[in-house]
């Protein structure tokens, strides 16, 4: 009975992926970089669950040494492959020029696609297509962080929600001014997240015995 008070009792008290294990959504091996016919119109099918790896902590450019760096960044879609990035951090700014690996998409936009087609068109940035492929410049307000980043394709004619993230862990080691765990998240993160645990602890031990003590008096009174 303790057991199984314990159990019920960490189930609802625990967030559902507080001990969810640290996964990177990304496949190298497709961002065929065109758009398809979707079996759906509403659902987008290239989008996949997300790009942050679990438990990441923001780093902002405060917290980055001033420079040029080439970086790794992970998309939310296999359509809006990101094959190189580059950071220039400088004035409390992180500029980002992306290259997709396709000049499928026109232009791009530091938002939602719902936010794009309502914004002025002097606010879409327009792909640099010198190289042979789609190039883009943009503000990023920290690495280790989702940003909204939707995308217009040419062969639709409409814009999509696309979701990007710059991680810290691509930098050199140095150019990061805070001390950052193996999993992308802060020292400080790591020892809150210890101490939640050793408190949830105390309150399954409490409440089981609580419990307990209450289904022995019923049982044996």
């Amino acid at each position: 009975m303790f057991m199984f008070s314990a159990f019920i009792l960490l189930h609802l008290m625990t967030p559902a992926d507080a001990f969810a294990v640290p996964e990177v959504i990304k496949d190298a091996d497709k961002g065929i970089g065109v758009e398809v016919e979707k079996t759906s119109p509403e659902r987008d099918r290239s989008l996949q669950d997300g790009a942050l790896i679990y438990g990441m902590t923001p780093v902002y450019p405060e917290d980055i040494k001033e420079g040029i760096y080439d970086a790794e960044a992970l998309s939310s879609s296999q359509f809006f492959k990101i094959t190189d990035a580059k950071l220039d951090i400088k004035d409390g700014r992180i500029d980002a020029v992306i290259t997709l690996s396709s000049t499928s998409y026109a232009y791009i936009y530091p938002g939602t696609a719902a936010e794009a087609g309502l914004a002025d068109r002097s606010e879409w940035i327009t792909a640099d297509e010198s190289s042979g492929f789609g190039r883009f410049r943009i503000e990023a307000e920290a690495l280790n962080k989702e940003m909204p980043c939707a995308a217009y394709s040419k062969k639709k004619h409409k814009w999509y929600d696309r979701d990007i993230v710059f991680l810290a862990s691509s930098l050199p080691a140095d150019a990061i001014l805070t001390e950052m765990n193996e999993d992308g998240g802060t020292i400080e993160d790591t020892r809150d997240a210890a101490v939640r645990v050793i408190y949830i602890a105390l309150a399954i031990i409490i409440a089981g015995g609580i419990a307990n003590h209450f289904v022995k008096k019923r049982y044996y009174e």
